[in-house]
Order: C-alpha cells, then sequence, then structure tokens
C-alpha cells in the first residue's frame, strides 16, 4: 500500500484568508481548478473568506454546495455530488477544497477518493468536532442504513487549515459534540492535555480563545502523530476508537436527530469506563476524574430515550466496520495516555455492558 502523503496542519485564530492562501499558491503541480465544496452553515459563516483565498491565489475556481447533515451522507449524495463537480469541469488535476463539518470533509473526501481514481483535496474545518478529529487522518466514508461508514476510504488531504474564531457562530449542540471527541483525546494522549482541560473554564473553551487554539491544535497534533505512525489501522491507530464501538450502535439506533457522534461517542467512554473498571483495568480516581470533567463540559449522561432490544443492539454492533468473524475489538481506558485493545469480545458482552451503564 501506497506511503500517504504528509497532511500539513494550519490551527490559529483568525488565520483563515492568510493560511488558506500560502497553502493553495504552494500546491505542486498546480491544479487545472479549484472546486470548493462547501455547505451552507459554512458558506454563510465564512465564505466570502474563502473565495478571497482561493481568488487571491490566482486559481480557477468553482463552488458546489455539499448535502447537510448525518442524514444525507449517503452513496446516493456522494454520487449527485460527484457529477456535480463533473459538469462544473472537474479533471484529474483538479484539487477539491473541503469547507464545513465533519459530514462535509466526510463525504467531499470520498468522492475525491473514487472521482478519476482519486484527485487531491484539502480541508478547511469550521467545527469543533471537525477540527479536533474528524478532518484529519485521511478517513473518508458514507453511511449505509446498516452502519455509520461502511464505505470508505483512506484519501489523505494534502492540509487541514483551522482557524478557531470559525466557531463563534457554532451551536451550543454542535460545540459540545466536538467536546466528545477533545475529552477522547485528552484520555488518548496523556496527562497535559487532560490537566489542561481540566483547568480552563468552560467559558473560554466555549469562545474563540487562545486557550482553545491550544486544546484543538493538541487534539489535531496528537491524531497526526498516531496516524503518521498507522495510516491504515493496522495497529496503533486502533485506539483512536476509544468510545466509538459502544457510540456508534447508540447513535445509528437513535438516529442523528436525537443523538449526534460526539454525544454518542460521550456515552460510549462512559461505557467504556465501566467496562474497564469491571475488568480492573482502571481504577475509580481515573474513572471519575473523566465523568467528572464530561459533566463540567455539560456531554450528555444519559441515552435520549428507552435504550433498544438486546438483539437490535447486536445487530448494530455486529455491523460495526471494525468487527471482525462477529467479534469486537474494545479500546478501554487505564489511565491517561494508556488504553488497552481488547480483541474478540462477543456483541452480547458489548450490550451488556450498555445496559448497565444506561439502562
Amino acid at each position: 500500500m501506497a506511503t500517504p502523503p504528509k497532511t500539513r496542519l494550519d490551527v490559529g485564530r483568525a488565520n483563515l484568508r492568510e493560511s488558506l492562501n500560502r497553502r493553495l499558491r504552494a500546491i505542486r503541480p498546480r491544479p487545472s481548478k479549484v472546486l470548493v465544496v462547501m455547505d451552507r452553515r459554512a458558506q454563510q459563516a465564512v465564505g466570502r473568506r474563502i473565495e478571497r483565498a482561493v481568488a487571491q491565489a490566482g486559481l480557477n475556481w468553482e463552488l458546489v454546495i455539499a448535502p447537510q447533515g448525518e442524514a444525507r451522507k449517503t452513496m446516493a449524495s456522494a454520487e449527485t455530488l460527484a457529477a456535480r463537480l463533473v459538469r462544473r469541469g472537474a479533471d484529474r488535476s483538479s484539487f477539491l477544497l473541503a469547507v464545513g463539518g465533519g459530514v462535509t470533509s466526510d463525504m467531499a473526501g470520498f468522492v475525491a477518493s473514487m472521482l478519476f481514481r482519486g484527485i487531491r483535496w484539502g480541508v478547511v474545518p469550521t467545527t469543533l468536532l471537525s477540527m479536533a478529529d474528524a478532518s484529519i487522518g485521511g478517513k473518508t466514508a458514507v453511511n449505509l442504513p446498516e452502519g455509520k461508514n461502511l464505505i470508505g476510504a483512506f484519501h489523505f488531504p494534502e492540509f487541514v487549515v483551522t482557524d478557531v474564531r470559525t466557531l463563534t457562530t457554532l451551536p451550543e449542540r454542535e460545540w459540545l459534540c466536538g467536546m466528545g471527541e477533545v475529552v477522547k483525546s485528552a484520555m488518548l494522549s496523556g496527562p497535559v492535555l487532560l490537566n489542561q482541560l481540566e483547568s480552563i473554564p468552560r467559558a473560554k473553551l466555549r469562545r474563540s480563545s487562545n486557550a482553545l487554539v491550544d486544546v484543538v491544535r493538541s487534539c489535531a497534533r496528537y491524531k497526526s502523530r498516531i496516524v503518521a505512525a498507522d495510516p491504515h489501522e493496522g495497529d496503533k491507530r486502533k485506539l483512536l476508537n476509544l468510545g466509538h464501538t459502544y457510540g456508534h450502535a447508540l447513535e445509528t439506533s437513535a438516529g442523528p436527530n436525537r443523538l449526534a457522534h460526539g454525544e454518542a461517542v460521550a456515552l460510549g467512554i462512559r461505557c467504556a469506563l465501566r467496562d474497564s473498571l469491571e475488568r480492573g483495568l482502571c481504577n475509580e480516581d481515573y474513572a471519575e476524574r473523566i465523568l467528572k470533567l464530561m459533566k463540567r463540559v455539560g456531554l450528555p449522561e444519559r441515552y435520549p430515550s428507552k435504550l433498544p432490544s438486546n438483539g437490535q443492539l447486536r445487530r448494530l454492533l455486529r455491523r460495526d466496520k471494525k468487527a471482525s468473524a462477529g467479534t469486537l475489538d474494545l479500546i478501554l481506558p487505564i489511565r491517561a495516555g494508556q488504553n488497552a485493545v481488547i480483541s474478540g469480545v462477543e456483541a452480547r458482552d458489548v450490550v451488556a455492558v450498555i445496559r448497565r451503564e444506561l439502562g
């Protein structure tokens, strides 16, 4: 398998136009056209700055509006988007620029990976979830009714340009979704980021502050290091799934309007902590520390309705893209920066943990 290109990360505050312009000018060979794929919310927030940056780079470009919302992250939407790009003059030397949240980068990156057998691309994330996690790592995918991200490809962006100032208009619920992934990153990366999160007042994290820049940069750099060491999830990268095996089943069963991705990850982390405690892998002090942090941030503590049946949860878990031969790999926390990969876990055992924690 080919070695993926190194993704260049720019994380700052009020840096969008300058950083994007510099990255676009540096693209070699020079693209025939830049295809800006942007969702409506991102267009309202940063559309003019994106247009100026692309125009000032002296590049021919076209704007294509992306479908918005997890429910529209489908093969049908990807096909429609690809057809629009072709009608706008896309060719093998075009460059795709995805601007928006995780749904936009997932779908646009997936289309970039398939169109003309792969065209180059970059990302401007405009949600905290995308800045801290979704835009980094080259995982692109669309959903099936049977589960999340079941059709996808590894296709690494050439750059990610992050400006936390774009978060000033982010709705509270979407900010919380991002914080679910931020807490996950802190548990994985070690005590430095965890201590940092615990010491920053919630209000500073909610604003486009320098403290938020530091947190987002720490998350992005940590994930980038893991991806560089294991680009195609053969080993270390599996750790990034902390909370996700439980969370994806809960998210799919509830639906995106009832339980968003970051909220589901937070509930998944609660389940992982309980599982780890029951197996004797982590201690009560560490579990309480994480639960206290999630509560302070405002992450959900309960499933939004009655839990699905055991049979439905088992079916969803077995369809997880990380399932193998009907069993699951779980990432269980031990202490800050140390987490265990437990392989060959039966779906019924995962359901039992979900039931004990959230039922």
